[in-house]
């Protein structure tokens, strides 16, 4: 049992004591199941019936305080048909990572996937965070024992001198006697969540459900495979258009749990986010080549898991100290031993990882915290503070004229955590800010005129059903500006005491007003027009240039604010974007509560 890996020949003797007591426990709860759910059906070599089973998670975005729980999940996964069964991501299995994971880089996640004995994923996203070549030589090594997959990227990029020489189309697994195929692809938005830099190495150069279709076909009407599992890094409503060639389809990337079904009769499955759900599905395959039949069963595994909305999808966070594994844990170390490894990981890299950020950064005035939680009537504080954080980076190590207005952004999207002082001790650390931008973007800057700066402003806005809807920029606290709707004259805004009292802000109103309207006629999309812009107290005209500070991710239109784009002089600073929060954080101890600037109401 020592090295037990999944999918592989029993272990004699051993194996059968252990597998005894495991089938004990988990039989029982398998034949209680919800929906769709059933015991394991057993194997009939009469008919040429065989079973495999798949255990997929996703987006687990290396949160290794949970690779414990999935070991066990895994482990009773197999209990239910022992040696048979097949673990799986679905992407992003790093990328975003919480502090004692990211600090080093995610190689223990990667260590973890190891110990599952997970051998198969698609390519996520976030598995470029460090850029296409990082994963392509350390994260998708083959040292690290995982066949990535991501069939819609060009041929090209896959070659051996390609940029992503260790990715292939599809790969495939005999076991229990059948040939599973799988087949995996990221999801074709790539350029809206990632930077156009990884867009273009990544180089897909086909619609993610295509590619699957395309492997899935030759795959299947070769005879290569009995079976095709197609992994697909995108939301489950993606995958509608997969052919009748995929017998199931595990998707991700949104952090939702959901069931669906392919445009060809399979089902869809997406196993939430963070290690803190598993689908698990028996393949019931009988006969071989183009002329086997598959049949997809939910499993319930019970001993701990708990069932989700969906069927198929099962709750492992806890599992790992849940009461129902006293018994399999203390049937034998030897049994455990993937269950051991995660432990040791996970307590490994958080001693390393409380040496390396445990130390203080910056001081908080008593009783002050900055958060992501926005109202109807302020954004998000901790937002501000990057914003600012940002702004004074940038006049430190670029820019130290006043002659031009700098503005300092942030996106919500960049900010991990829900807020600054996790703990509330009123002592930020350096785990405390690295775990709040846990992204590996680096700080930027560019050139906007202050036409740009407004249409940046008001793609916070959008309609919905009518409503008018806003998501949240950080912006630096000295910007003062008013929004009105498209249709309306007037505005309702965010304007604070600066704003409000500047004589030239309110001799130029009626002209903002006026020349803004020609944005809403320009953009039929355009929900609102901004009016009375200005920085540090000075209006600012549409001529003007305003040099802007954010995230290399943002300022290349991530996060769909595609008016960053327009910006010019875009240069990047040789530190990671949270470097300019560390400085802040240091130069200003004692931190006060930055007071945000109502929204307003309609004018």
């Amino acid at each position: 049992m020592k090295n037990r890996r999944w999918a592989g020949k029993r272990s004699g003797i051993a194996f059968g004591a252990v597998a005894l007591i495991l089938t004990a426990l988990v039989v029982p709860y398998a034949c209680a199941g919800t929906t769709g759910a059933v015991p394991f059906s057993g194997d009939n070599p009469s008919s040429g019936t065989r079973t495999v089973t798949i255990a997929d998670i996703t987006d687990f975005h290396g949160h290794i305080e949970r690779g414990a729980d999935n070991a066990t999940a895994f482990t009773v996964a197999d209990s239910h048909n022992p040696g048979n069964m097949i673990p799986v991501s679905t992407g992003d299995l790093v990328g975003g990572s919480p502090y004692e994971s990211a600090v080093e880089k995610d190689q223990p996640t990667l260590d973890m996937a190891k110990a599952w004995g997970l051998t198969i994923s698609a390519v996520g996203n976030h598995e470029f965070d460090r850029g296409v070549a990082d994963f392509n030589n350390r994260i998708a090594d083959p040292s690290n024992g995982i066949d990535w997959l991501c069939a819609n990227t060009s041929a090209a990029s896959k070659s051996p001198d390609g940029l992503l020489s260790h990715v292939r189309d599809s790969t495939i697994r005999t076991v229990n006697g059948k040939r599973i195929g799988f087949v995996g692809a990221l999801t074709d938005a790539l350029g809206s969540v990632a930077t156009p830099q990884i867009t273009r190495d990544a180089d897909l150069d086909e619609r993610a459900v295509d590619a699957i279709n395309r492997v899935a076909r030759e795959l299947k009407r070769s005879g290569k495979v009995d079976a095709v599992v197609a992994l697909l890094h995108a939301d489950a409503s993606a995958a509608a258009d997969i052919g009748r060639d995929v017998d199931v389809v595990y998707t991700g990337h949104s952090h939702a749990i959901k069931r669906g079904t392919t445009a060809g009769g399979a089902p869809i499955y997406e196993a939430g986010s963070f290690g803190r759900n598993m689908a698990v599905q028996d393949l019931i395959i009988t006969g071989a080549g183009r002329r086997a039949t598959v049949r997809v069963a939910d499993v319930d595994l019970g001993n701990g898991t708990s069932h989700t909305a969906v069927d198929g999808v099962l709750g492992v966070e806890g599992l790992n100290a849940h009461p129902a594994q006293a018994a399999w844990m203390s049937a034998g170390a030897e049994a455990n031993d993937e269950v051991s490894r995660a432990q040791h990981i996970y307590q490994a890299a958080a001693t390393y990882s409380n040496h390396a950020g445990n130390a203080v950064i910056g001081t908080l005035a008593s009783g002050v915290n900055f958060d992501k939680q926005g109202s109807d009537k302020h954004g998000n504080t901790v937002g501000v503070l990057v914003a600012d954080a940002n702004r004074e980076s940038i006049m430190k190590h670029v820019y130290a004229g006043n002659r031009l207005p700098v503005i300092g952004f942030s996106n919500n999207g960049s900010l991990r955590t829900p807020r600054l002082d996790m703990n509330g001790d009123g002592k930020v650390t350096v785990r405390e800010v690295d775990s709040l931008m846990a992204l590996q973007f680096k700080a930027a800057h560019e050139t906007l005129t202050g036409r740009d700066v407004k249409r940046v402003l008001a793609e916070q806005f959008h309609r919905d059903d009518g409503r008018l809807e806003r998501r949240w920029l950080g912006i630096s606290s000295n910007v003062t500006y008013r929004y009105a709707e498209c249709g309306t004259t007037g505005g309702s805004g965010n304007t604070d005491a600066a704003a409000d009292t500047n004589a030239d802000a309110d001799t130029n109103a009626d002209a903002d007003t006026n020349a803004d309207a020609d944005e809403c006629a320009a953009d039929e999309h355009a929900a609102v027009r901004i009016v009375n812009l200005a920085v540090d107290g000075r209006p600012i005209a549409d001529d003007d240039l305003v040099i802007i500070a954010s995230n290399s991710y943002l300022l290349q239109g991530g996060d769909s604010y595609p008016a960053f784009r327009a910006g010019t002089n875009y240069g990047e600073l040789n530190m990671p974007y949270s470097q300019p929060l560390h400085e802040y954080l240091a130069a200003h101890q004692g931190l006060t509560a930055i007071v945000a600037a109502p929204v307003g109401t309609q004018a």
